[in-house]
């Protein structure tokens, strides 16, 4: 029984790859909205069932792909928050990685996604807090944190990503010490 479900795990993988990949390709000509599920699954070999076995809807798959490109962020913020929680550390991680999945993004942000984008960008980074911990002013400061940071990396994607990620590190932590300062903080 266990190694069945070990295979039906790798089939349910190897779907949602074939499923993620057809989206990718047909968005590169295709406008969103005109994407219907029955392209993806001609498109990606796989029946209705396997689509809906693994996704509810094409904004699934987005969110699906993106959390996950997301989890190895977080994951490396997570083990270098044991370190040091310097911020241009974990802003240089998530540059870093982000770089990785460029072509992606920019092709989402093209085709006017960029509302899925911030969703997922806000479910990755609150797993980086402890949820037991609630307030207000922590609230505030998790959503400023993340809008700065989404829309650091969406200004980089549409600007050709001409600076290096440790430069653009350098670059926002100077930025944020300039609005402390002016803050009297």
């Amino acid at each position: 029984m266990y190694h069945e479900n070990k295979k039906v795990n790798k089939v349910n993988i190897f779907v949602k790859d074939c499923i993620t990949t057809a989206f990718f390709d047909i968005i590169k000509d295709k406008e969103f909205e005109k994407i219907t599920i029955s392209e993806i699954i001609k498109k990606a070999g796989v029946s209705r069932m396997g689509f809906y076995r693994n996704f509810n809807s094409k904004e699934n798959v987005i969110e699906d792909y993106v959390l996950n490109c997301f989890k190895s962020t977080v994951d490396k913020i997570k083990e270098k928050r044991k370190l040091s929680f310097e911020t241009q550390n974990i802003i240089l991680t998530t540059l870093l990685n982000f770089q990785k999945y460029a072509n992606q993004i920019k092709l989402l942000l093209d085709r006017k996604l960029e509302y899925l984008l911030y969703n997922c960008y806000i479910k990755a980074f609150y797993s980086l807090y402890d949820r037991k911990i609630v307030s207000r002013f922590r609230d505030y400061s998790i959503h400023m944190f993340i809008a700065e940071i989404f829309y650091l990396e969406m200004t980089w994607i549409k600007n050709g990503m001409v600076e290096e990620p440790e430069k653009l590190a350098k670059i926002y932590f100077k930025i944020l010490k300039l609005h402390l300062n002016s803050l009297n903080l």
